[in-house]
């Protein structure tokens, strides 16, 4: 099952040119047809998108007579947002260069899963896959869904628009989802790590050769969560400042549209729901970066009750002298506690811009 989402994840990246590389089996494959497609698709993204946005604004402008902070945030809101799509187009041979710096990882993991049987995959690595998919999935939609809301009476240039409108906002949403995706599978690969050693101090006499394998996988994996933090560093910074934004001026909207407009009251739950829906989907992104630092360097004081030997002292000292640290351009630790940071400062500015709205207002 979750194969076949990691299949569909990539498939869409493809369609809405985020990625040139196809996904076949355990593979990613890039041909010329797939390099000239995502060269189109993003030239298409970057000159289309202004203006879908300006017509979006016009229509939102003439369904209703807003106060001036309305249309204010409306301007940065969809500033902001381009401004980090035109980014994440730009720099689309940075995150197929992960893309690379992966592959041979989930080679080694297949061939590990050859000789000594498949993973054991742990709640605590698939309930956030499946959480994390389905939040995609549904912020995907519900972009579609608010956009035919507040368009013009719907044909099929319409649709047409919305769909692509649709497909350039679904890249904020889509290559975090690749990062994390890259974190998740370095996370089973630790956990898969930590599974086979537990078997091998388990095992009577100990497989040292067996041990020197796993070592090498250990540090193959920490190699390539350093190098994949590096390379999605500036990618997560702009999507970070993206959220926030998102964040403080959704909660201003949310208000407003519940207590001073005449506002459908299912659109006002399903505007609550998909705010923390994304709130929770940010949030997944430094728990996973928090699993795989605490995978990395996984405690081992079992092992103390076992025969004790001069290579399993030395894998117990990389271990702990190893300790992965996931940080973003070099600026902060990538971990829960940064989350609630993030939901503070919202809290903050969105007080600013409701007292904003009481001034203006009187």
């Amino acid at each position: 099952m979750s194969h076949l989402l990691v299949q569909i994840y990539f498939g869409y990246a493809l369609a809405i040119g985020i990625t040139s590389n196809r996904m076949v089996g355990s593979i990613f494959k890039q041909t010329c047809f797939s390099r000239c497609y995502a060269l189109v698709v993003n030239i298409a993204t970057l000159v289309l998108t202004p203006a879908l946005l300006w017509e979006s604004r016009n229509g939102f402008r003439g369904s209703h007579s807003f106060p001036k902070l309305i249309l204010i945030t409306f301007h940065v809101r969809y500033l902001v947002a381009y401004a980090v799509i035109l980014y994440t187009v730009l720099s689309r041979g940075f995150r197929d260069r992960a893309l690379k710096e992966v592959q041979p990882l989930l080679i080694k993991l297949m061939h590990e899963e050859k000789r000594n049987g498949r993973q054991r995959l742990t709640r605590s690595l698939l309930l956030p896959l499946y959480l994390k998919f389905f939040m995609a999935i549904y912020m995907c939609l519900t972009i579609w869904i608010f956009h035919s809301y507040s368009g013009p009476e719907i044909n099929w240039k319409t649709i047409a628009k919305i769909i692509f409108l649709g497909n350039a906002l679904n890249i904020l949403e889509i290559v975090p989802m690749g990062y994390f995706l890259a974190l998740w599978h370095i996370a089973s690969g630790y956990d898969l790590v930590n599974q086979r050693l537990d078997d091998i101090m388990a095992s009577t006499p100990v497989d040292f050769e067996k041990l020197q394998n796993i070592w090498s996988l250990h540090a193959a994996l920490t190699r390539t969560a350093i190098r994949v933090n590096k390379i999605y560093g500036l990618q997560m910074l702009a999507n970070r400042f993206d959220n926030f934004i998102y964040g403080v001026i959704n909660a201003y909207w949310g208000t407003f549209f519940t207590f001073d407009a005449d506002t459908n009251f299912v659109w006002v739950v399903i505007g609550s729901v998909t705010y923390w829906i994304r709130c929770v989907d940010s949030y997944l992104i430094d728990h996973m970066s928090d699993l795989v630092m605490r995978y990395q360097s996984s405690p081992k004081h079992a092992w103390s009750e076992r025969c004790w030997s001069q290579e399993i002292n030395s894998y117990v000292t990389y271990v702990s002298s190893s300790k992965l640290q996931l940080r973003t351009c070099g600026l902060y630790q990538e971990n829960r506690s940064l989350w609630f940071e993030t939901i503070s400062s919202i809290l903050y500015y969105y007080i600013m811009l409701l007292q904003f709205h009481l001034v203006m207002r009187n």
